[in-house]
């Protein structure tokens, strides 16, 4: 008697889970027909030459130093500059003491004015006794004698002119002077202070600073790559050889700068090889001892496949790809190997050819079965005209939309 009850019961059930069914579809049939096709932008895969880029650490190094040391001893009297003031070459920096050199200069200068009187009136004697000798009133002897003191006379007036020419430059030694055009550091030693020419500090560091060297380090594996992909032909040698200052916060210094050379050794401690630019400084933004970073150009690839840094993305290995739009509008995810990035850009090396569209913009709205709605995308800037060696595509940052 109940089993019409149960039927009943049962069909009741398969009728509201129809019903709900029924129900569901509608709503996500009613949801896709308002979210419409998904808009993305997409650019296509560009060739370009560009320059090879690199930015490297540096240290800036005076262009010349000159430590300001007294060449004789004595006490120092006066100090003739003012601490980091800029001083030319030949300006008197330091008074010593001078007394005992004049008066060594005085002393010497009567010594030789003996001496040539003594000089000069040998050399009468010997006029008169030559002129005497043919009447043999004097003897050869004596006219060999005088002739030989007045050659020792003439002697002793020469060694005496040297001593006195010692005697001067001891006296002009006694005020220190610049030996270079520069700036001057700091007083290393004060009035009354005793001063010696075999003194281990020095009295003052002048340093020229209107041009300064920029000693670059780069590590000999980043050389030996760039030497490695110029033979095979990947670079090639660049003719752009201006150089960029940058301060910590990345932005360029009013300064030029020319590359000189790079070492013919590599330092053993550190491993790497050391590059020296030449930049003009003439407003002194540089200053020896300042870490800084370069960016210049010593490569250049020809024919480089460069996308925007927000077209690629990462899958959870870390590995680089980028969705590519076929003609079909379907998009499919392809892994491929980055260069460097530099503005924005990224080069490509494997993985991609020059015209294949890459989704840059509406990564995270794009669902299976999806319609596209396909714009191009306009860059906010310039394409790239360098790229940066030095940072590798594990430290730079992927892009989304």
């Amino acid at each position: 008697m109940y089993k019409p009850l149960v039927y009943l019961f049962s069909l009741g059930l398969i009728t509201a889970a129809l019903q709900a069914c029924s129900s569901a579809d509608d709503d996500a049939a009613m949801f896709a027909e308002d979210t419409g096709p998904v808009k993305i932008s997409v650019t296509a895969a560009k060739q370009q030459a560009v320059e090879h880029e690199e930015n490297l650490p540096a240290r800036v190094q005076a262009y010349r130093v000159a430590e300001i040391r007294p060449q004789v001893g004595g006490i120092l009297e006066r100090v003739l500059f003012h601490q980091g003031s800029e001083v030319k070459a030949g300006q008197a920096l330091f008074k010593i003491n001078s007394e005992l050199f004049q008066a060594d200069v005085n002393s010497e200068k009567a010594i030789l004015a003996s001496a040539e009187s003594e000089a000069q009136r040998l050399h009468v004697q010997l006029q008169r006794y030559q002129q005497l000798l043919p009447s043999n009133a004097v003897s050869k002897q004596d006219v060999k004698n005088t002739e030989a003191a007045y050659q020792q006379a003439l002697s002793q007036v020469a060694k005496s002119k040297a001593t006195l020419a010692r005697q001067q430059l001891h006296l002009r030694y006694a005020t220190v002077q610049a030996p270079i055009s520069g700036r001057i550091g700091k007083i290393l030693v004060t009035e009354g202070a005793l001063v010696n020419s075999n003194d281990a500090n020095a009295m003052a560091v002048v340093q020229q600073i209107d041009k300064v060297y920029v000693d670059v380090k780069q590590s000999i594996a980043e050389y030996e790559a760039l030497q490695d992909q110029l033979s095979r032909g990947e670079l090639q040698q660049s003719a752009v050889s201006n150089v960029e200052i940058l301060n910590s916060q990345g932005q360029p210094y009013p300064v030029t700068g020319k590359l000189l050379f790079s070492d013919t050794q590599v330092d053993p401690e550190t491993g790497d090889v050391n590059i020296r630019v030449l930049v003009d400084n003439p407003q002194r933004k540089l200053l020896p001892g300042m870490y800084v970073r370069v960016r210049m150009h010593r490569a250049s690839q020809p024919n480089a496949i460069v996308i925007p840094e927000q077209a690629v993305q990462r899958n959870p290995n870390g590995q680089a790809q980028v969705l590519v739009v076929d003609a079909k509008q379907n998009t499919s995810e392809r892994p491929i190997t980055l260069g460097a990035l530099q503005q924005g850009y990224y080069v490509v090396q494997q993985g991609l050819k020059v015209g294949e569209r890459v989704v840059v913009q509406g990564h995270e709205r794009i669902q299976p079965k999806v319609k596209l709605n396909i714009a191009e995308w306009k860059a906010p800037v310039a394409p790239i005209a360098a790229v940066q060696a030095s940072q590798t595509p594990a430290t730079a940052g992927s892009g989304g939309s």
